[in-house]
Parts: structure tokens; sequence; C-alpha cells
């Protein structure tokens, strides 16, 4: 009896060995997770701390960068230059921000002065919207269309392409001579861009203040005068805007555009006789050029300014014209000429009938040849 009661007592005992060696293995797996969960908890801490401190730049160096931007950049193609030169300390992030915040704007070429102890919204507000204290003088020449005073700004790193769009296409100017022209849109401001030469500052933020001082110079230079001569023919200014911008783009002569302006006028006042204005510039305008020889196609066209099939005057000016445009456009010299056809030396052959115009045109693709033929010998 006393033997069976060993032998039963026996197993009882193991099993509350091994039931406690059970449960000190779990707690110290418990222990091992719960260090381990700890030690990511700091090591991710420390990570967000880093991360936190480079994106808001709660504690970083005080120490100017210079960086150099090349043409045809964006904020978010910097990421690894702010990197590398120690803007920032992790471009992963910092493209990850732009991305989120949807500030990958286009960046004007030239050096910047930045400093780590930006926060990453401060870096690319500099990049994007910097203000230059240098100027640089642009001459705007006379009969620049708005695209080509654009390229002009461009190619002059005045600032970026996406900037000068914005400013020529949506911000609201608040001339009163621009109203009629309202809402803003695309070419809304050909014509009342004044040429001239122009001290601007370059950056993005004074784009719009360069173009307000052509607008203003518009302003001032619509003086008296023209303003007088468009009321005595009935003209309101976008009209007499339009017509000088035809004449600026047509007369290569200052002493010829008050008679092309007269040809102009009156083709207008005898639209059963002369439908049609046949003026080539403005052709060439609808088809986006500025000079070259129109074909048979080109003179099909489907623009609004093609003035071979549209009646009356384009729907707006083709370019921005000078005084002397202006002047003439408003005070057009009185005779009975219909037609002009141009010289090789950039003079015109006027005429009032047909078969006289026949005549100027052969004379004309005579002289044209003989100039041709000229400069070919010389080796122009």
């Amino acid at each position: 009896m006393e033997n069976m009661e060993n032998q039963q007592t026996q197993p009882v005992q193991q099993t509350r060995r091994r039931s406690r060696r059970r449960k000190n293995s779990g707690c110290a797996g418990t222990v091992v997770y719960m260090i381990a969960v700890l030690g990511i908890s700091i090591v991710l801490s420390l990570v967000a701390i880093f991360v936190a401190n480079d994106v808001f730049a709660f504690v970083k160096d005080d120490a100017v960068k210079e960086i150099t931007v090349a043409e045809n950049t964006d904020v978010l193609s910097l990421a690894k230059q702010l990197d590398d030169e120690g803007v920032i300390n992790y471009g992963t992030i910092f493209k990850l921000y732009v991305r989120l915040k949807g500030d990958n704007e286009s960046v004007l070429a030239g050096a910047y002065a930045l400093n780590p102890n930006m926060d990453y919204g401060q870096i690319i507000d500099t990049l994007a919207n910097s203000t230059s204290t240098e100027t640089i003088q642009i001459t705007v020449p006379e009969g620049y269309s708005t695209m080509q005073i654009k390229q002009l700004l461009l190619d002059e790193h005045v600032c970026t392409e996406e900037a000068i769009d914005e400013a020529l296409n949506e911000y609201e100017f608040k001339h009163e001579f621009l109203q009629e022209e309202k809402p803003a849109k695309q070419g809304w401001l050909e014509g009342y861009l004044f040429p001239d030469t122009y001290e601007i500052y370059k950056g993005n933020s004074t784009v719009v203040s360069s173009l307000n001082k052509m607008l203003n110079n518009f302003d001032e230079k619509y003086d008296d005068e023209i303003q007088a001569g468009a009321e005595n023919l009935g003209m309101s200014m976008h009209d007499i805007v339009t017509i000088a911008s035809l004449i600026e783009r047509e007369a290569q002569q200052d002493g010829e555009r008050a008679t092309i302006a007269g040809v102009i006028y009156n083709r207008l006042n005898n639209q059963d006789s002369f439908p049609y204005l046949q003026v080539d510039a403005s052709v060439l305008y609808g088809l986006g050029r500025t000079s070259g020889r129109l074909s048979e196609e080109d003179l099909k066209s489907d623009t609004p300014y093609n003035l071979y099939t549209k009646q009356g005057l384009p729907p707006g000016p083709i370019c921005n014209p000078g005084y002397a445009s202006l002047y003439a456009a408003s005070h057009p010299e009185q005779h009975n000429y219909f037609y002009y056809v141009a010289m090789p030396d950039g003079s015109h052959l006027f005429a009032n009938s047909y078969a006289e115009h026949e005549a100027n045109i052969a004379t004309s693709n005579a002289a044209q040849a003989a100039a041709a033929a000229s400069a070919e010998g010389s080796g122009e």
C-alpha cells in the first residue's frame, strides 16, 4: 500500500515542476517581446524626431548654403542636390513632402542662398518665389507679339515659364483699358504691352510688376491725340490697337505707316467692293508664325486671323505696336489706294486699281528676283 502511495504522488510532483518551467519560459518570452517592442518604439521615435526636425527645422545648424540651379529644373528634382549640399538631411522625405503638398513648381535658373535652419516649406517658397535684388535691362522691340515677349523674358532668365504664363494668362490686371478684354485668358494682353526698354527685377515674384510697367507705359502713350483721332474715326481703343498692330507688322518704313493705315480704312469703308483686308501678317499670326512666305494652303487656313477668308478686322491685335503705328492708326492718310505690295528694301508700291496692282506685283517680283540673285552672287 505504501509503495502504491509513493507511486501515485511522484507523477504529480513531476507535473508541477514541468508547469513551473513552462511559466518561467512564458514570462521570459514576454519580457523579451516587451524589450523588443520598446526597442523598436525607441528607434521609431528617434527616426520620427530626426525626420520631424528635418521637415520643420526645430533644431538645425545656422549656416548659409549656396546652391546653383540649372535651367528647366523643378523643386522635386532638387532633392538630391539639397541633400548633398547639407540643406536637408533626407532627400527621400523631402520628395514625399513635395508630392503630398503639391508644391512641385518650376525654379528659375541661378544661385540661391539657403539655410539648413529653414523648414521644408520655407525652402520650397524660396526656390519657387525668390525675389532677386538683381535687375536687368530688356528691350521689347516694336511689333513683338506677347509670345515673343514671353520668350525674351525666358531667354534672359528673368523668370520661369510657369510664372510668366500665370502672369500673362491669369492675373487680373486692374487697368481701365483692359476691362473690356476680361476675363483674363491666353492672349488677352496682346497689343497692350508697350514696346520699350525697361529696367526690371529678376525673379518669379516680380513678373506681374514687370508686365505692369509695360501696361502703364501703354496707358501713358495712348495720349489725347490718339484718343481724339480714334473718336473722329468712330473707332474704339480695341480697334485702333488692332489696326496699329497690322500696320506695325506690315510697315518697315516709318513714312509708309499712315499710307498703309489709309489702305486698311479704304477697304473697311468699302466692304462691298473689298470684303477682305488680305493682310499677310495677320494670316501668319493665326498660323503661329511671325515671318515667311505664305503658300496657297496657308491662305486657305481656317483661323479667325485669316483676312483672306474672314471679313473685317481680326479678333484682336496681332502684336504690340509702338507709338508711330498707334498714331497712324488714329490718323490715316487720305488717299484712294486699295492695294500695296512689298519691295526688297521694305518699301511698298501702292495702287488704286487691280490692274495697277498687277503691274506693281510684276515689278516687285522682278526686284525680288534681282535682289536674290545679287545676294547669291555676293555669297550672302
